[in-house]
């Protein structure tokens, strides 16, 4: 078992973190499960997904229905309906708050840890994962993340359609703030 930690550190190594994730997303072959309560992504990471997905890669991504930061959850799902539009499999967990920050890639290496997939997480905070390639453990979280699944709504175009158009509104306007969010 190999694992390294990464940290984040303001002023000292601020993109450390976000370009262990991104690489991460842009090497997987197989798979990309995400579990993330805040998941409103920085450009690089967002860039990531998609070039990930256009490859044929299965993404799928699961967040916590209910969150405690006002407007991240409209956000998240503004950001997470144009993904899905790329192919992205989307969850949204209705078991409670979902706090867990963890990423699964091609069943190899998963990475555990403090950081939100998000500008101030990956910008402003002091925040550590650890990226621990270790077949086991990543399957042991890929089989959490399945069961996870049973508590969950899928994001599908039925369910954006059924958004009210205020809804839909204040996700994007929610969205402009997602570098402070």
């Amino acid at each position: 078992m190999v694992v390294a930690i990464v940290d984040r550190t303001p002023k000292k190594n601020s993109r450390m973190l976000s370009h262990a994730y991104a690489m991460s997303i842009y090497s997987a072959q197989k798979n990309v499960h995400i579990v993330n309560p805040y998941f409103v992504p920085t450009s690089s990471i967002n860039k990531a997904l998609q070039r990930t997905i256009e490859r044929g890669v299965d993404v799928t991504i699961m967040v916590s229905s209910a969150s405690d930061i006002p407007f991240t959850p409209d956000a998240a799902l503004y950001k997470l309906h144009k993904l899905m539009k790329r192919g992205a499999t989307v969850y949204m967990y209705n078991g409670g708050f979902h706090h867990s920050k963890i990423m699964m890639v091609d069943d190899i290496f998963c990475t555990v840890g403090t950081a939100n997939l998000n500008s101030r997480s990956l910008r402003y905070d002091y925040e550590t994962n650890a990226f621990i390639f270790n077949k086991e453990i990543t399957g042991e979280l890929n089989e959490m993340f399945q069961n996870d699944i049973e508590h969950c709504t899928q994001l599908t175009p039925e369910f954006w359609k059924k958004r009210s158009p205020w809804k839909k509104f204040v996700g994007w306007f929610a969205n402009l703030f997602t570098p402070f969010l």
